[in-house]
């Protein structure tokens, strides 16, 4: 969650102030970006044949605005939307639909190694690589796409290929969309007949070795836990943080710190301008040196959402300065937006560039509540002036916070409770942590240097393992993972928010918060009493051979399938849920390995073939069978029947269930009412009188015994 801090801005040294045309006339350009932004999020989920309904409530809302006959701006925002829409389809007809049709088809491709990371399988790689001629033909630089591939021959970032591709569309699952707004919009199942035709010299691979570069001289005599951390805030570059630092950090709520943001652009700049970018001397100078570090910084990362949203607003703020004009946040982070949408049809779907929008728009409503003190208020009244930093300081992490809030769970992302409270703890480290970090990038390079390099890595080895110190007993709280209801939750805070907005523009923000208080506890408690009893199952791991996991009464039992990722997914899914561990794991598995967990275990395979084995799980009731040929877990919720199989099952009489859940693989013998899957597989066809659930994006099924059942990230289409 990349974070801004607001730059303090004096308008008693400029030429215009908040209330004349020009500064009314930036807030109506924020307000276009905003609805670009918007409605192009909404165009990308949207089916085609909804944009045009979409289009025409635009016209609608223009044409009626017309009918007002108001002489205001307002009647711009439903053309930009149109605008969206039109660009997005035009975008889509041009570059996205011709790459879809590839799907199931062999091409003759041209393709750059993109990044590369070594492969399940001894002697391949696993990246992204960008397609630059197709077929014989050279794509121009607008049409040029990403393919993934788990199973490239090995080579090297920057290496050009030529070879036969089979490609398929990409597996509709939580990484869907993040894929796809990287660029990446097809896979590769096959790869034949490659040859290496050299290397690519682009400036983005030599920024991107220049960028190691730093990095590596930037932790030279730091262990990997603090100089992972150094070179991350520093310069960007987070391949060498562990599982445990990244963990951590995201359980504290200050997983922005270790992305290169607004907030380390803030603390750079802020050594060129302070806080009066349109006073002082040498004003145009700083300002174009500000700019140009700007440009450095982006280029350093590689154009990441996070430092081109920031880097963007940053640019247009120093111009401001250096044309002694004061620039509008809310108009440079919707000019920002706006880039940033540009890149592709998916750009707006990307979860850091969600996240850094979010939390920027909380920090600047966070300004707006407790704008920065005038200069002669600071001199007349330096209590209030304290007291109006100390505010802020408490605010601008809480709005962020509340802001990410919605996205995040909606993301199946987990929320920390001791986000606020950490960042203030850790606040004043990260300026000292990133100057000291460039410092040692710069001056490691420098032979004659390196004993400057060792002293100044030294000081900031101290200051980031005294950050570790705190961000990790910060995350070692019970606070730390909160487990809330989605819908609810975001429903809640949109509420809340909408509520205390409405109350703040009527003056009356006293009565408004016990109000809210008050409500948001009637409130859980019906959600509570409309949730007791209810079991969960969810579906995680791989597509073919999905795992499950079932919760009754804040306890959970996992029926296992697949390997380690499964399990790996699975105790992921059961830290963010606050459960940690279950209760009981059934591996279903027909040749089991080892399977190291905490908690009950059983090996269907181990249990006399033949044989039913009955198990009692907080209400539930667990039936496990172990044949020659396939194993069957049966569960009973109130006479609501669930079943899972590994292998084929042979019955004298179909298996009658409710609910199936399944892979890959036809189960066999088994009749069932509903059928719950990832994608279409060929086995369905055989069973024309089911009906069918898929779940591309992930699943959840809730059974509320004796009342209703229902279905979560569930279509009925394939």
């Amino acid at each position: 969650m990349p974070l801004t801090v607001p730059i303090s801005f004096s308008w008693k040294n400029c030429r215009s102030s908040p209330t004349d045309p020009a500064t009314r006339m930036r807030r109506v350009l924020a307000a276009c970006c905003f609805v670009w932004f918007a409605t192009k999020l909404i165009a990308v989920y949207l089916p085609p044949a909804a944009l045009g309904l979409l289009a025409a409530v635009f016209v609608c809302v223009f044409w009626y605005s017309l009918a007002l006959a108001r002489r205001d701006y307002s009647r711009l925002l439903p053309l930009v939307g149109l605008a969206a829409i039109l660009v997005h389809t035009l975008v889509y007809s041009t570059v996205v639909a011709p790459v879809f049709a590839l799907a199931g088809e062999e091409i003759d491709a041209l393709v750059v190694a993109e990044q590369v990371d070594p492969g399940f399988q001894d002697g391949t790689v696993r990246g992204e690589f960008t397609v630059m001629e197709l077929n014989g033909r050279k794509l121009p630089v607008w049409k040029r796409f990403r393919i993934s591939s788990v199973a490239m021959p090995e080579c090297e970032r920057a290496d050009r290929l030529r070879g036969h591709f089979s490609v398929e569309l990409l597996e509709r699952d939580e990484y869907y969309y993040g894929n796809l707004a990287d660029g990446v919009l097809l896979q590769v199942e096959g790869a034949e007949k490659l040859s290496l035709e050299g290397q690519s010299h682009a400036p983005r691979f030599f920024l991107r070795g220049l960028q190691e570069t730093l990095a590596r001289s930037c932790r030279r005599y730091l262990p990997q836990e603090l100089g992972g951390v150094l070179s991350a805030m520093a310069v960007g570059d987070k391949s060498r943080l562990t599982d445990e630092v990244t963990e951590a950090y995201r359980a504290a709520g200050v997983s922005h710190l270790l992305v290169v943001s607004g907030l380390h652009l803030t603390l750079l700049c802020g050594a060129f301008l302070g806080n009066r970018p349109c006073g002082g001397r040498f004003r145009k100078q700083k300002a174009l040196a500000a700019m140009l570090l700007v440009l450095c910084m982006m280029a350093l990362v590689g154009f990441t959402p996070s430092v081109t949203r920031a880097g963007v607003g940053a640019l247009i703020f120093y111009t401001g300065a250096f044309l002694l004009q004061p620039a509008d946040s809310f108009t440079s982070l919707g000019i920002a937006a706006v880039l940033l949408s540009l890149q592709n049809c998916y750009a707006v779907c990307d979860l850091g560039l969600q996240l850094s929008f979010a939390a920027t728009v909380g920090v600047l409503c966070a300004a707006r509540v407790f704008p920065p003190a005038r200069m002669d208020e600071q001199e007349e009244h330096p209590w209030r002036f304290r007291l109006r930093r100390v505010c802020t300081a408490l605010l601008v992490p809480l709005f962020a916070a509340i802001f990410t809030l919605p996205l995040q769970l909606l993301h199946g992302l987990s929320a920390s409770g001791v986000s606020v409270l950490t960042n203030l703890l850790v606040m004043s480290l990260v300026g000292p942590i990133v100057c000291l970090g460039l410092i040692c990038a710069v001056t490691g390079l420098i032979p004659a240097l390196y004993g400057v390099t060792r002293a100044v890595m030294l000081l900031a080895g101290v200051l980031v393992k005294l950050q570790n110190a705190i961000v990790f007993y910060m995350a070692s709280l019970p606070a730390a993972k909160l487990v809330l209801p989605k819908a609810f939750t975001v429903f809640a805070v949109l509420v809340c928010g909408a509520a205390l907005w409405y109350a703040w523009r009527l003056h009356r923000l006293r009565w408004a918060v016990p109000v809210l208080c008050a409500g948001l506890v009637l409130s859980a408690n019906l959600y509570g009493a409309l949730t007791q009893d209810v079991v969960t199952i969810r579906l995680l791991g791989s597509t073919s051979s999905p795992c499950a996991v079932i919760v009754s009464e804040q306890q959970a039992m996992v029926l296992f399938r697949g390997g380690e990722s499964n399990r790996q997914q699975v105790q992921d899914w059961l830290d963010v849920q606050g459960i940690g561990t279950a209760e009981l794991w059934v591996d279903l598995r027909q040749n089991p390995g080892e399977l190291n967990v905490q908690g009950r275990l059983i090996y269907t395979e181990d249990l006399p073939e033949g044989q039913q084995w009955i198990e009692e799980f907080h209400g539930i009731r667990l039936s496990l069978l172990n044949q020659s040929g396939a194993n069957l877990a049966l569960l009973e919720i109130s006479g609501y029947r669930v079943a899972m199989i590994t292998g084929r099952l042979e019955a004298g009489t179909p298996l009658q269930v409710d609910l199936l859940l399944a892979g890959a693989s036809n189960p066999g013998m088994v009749d069932p009412v509903q059928v719950l899957t990832a994608k279409s597989y060929d086995w369905h066809a055989e069973q024309p009188d089911v009906h069918w659930k898929y779940a591309p994006l992930g699943d959840t099924v809730f059974i509320r015994p004796g009342r209703a059942i229902t279905f979560e990230g569930v279509t009925n289409a394939a």
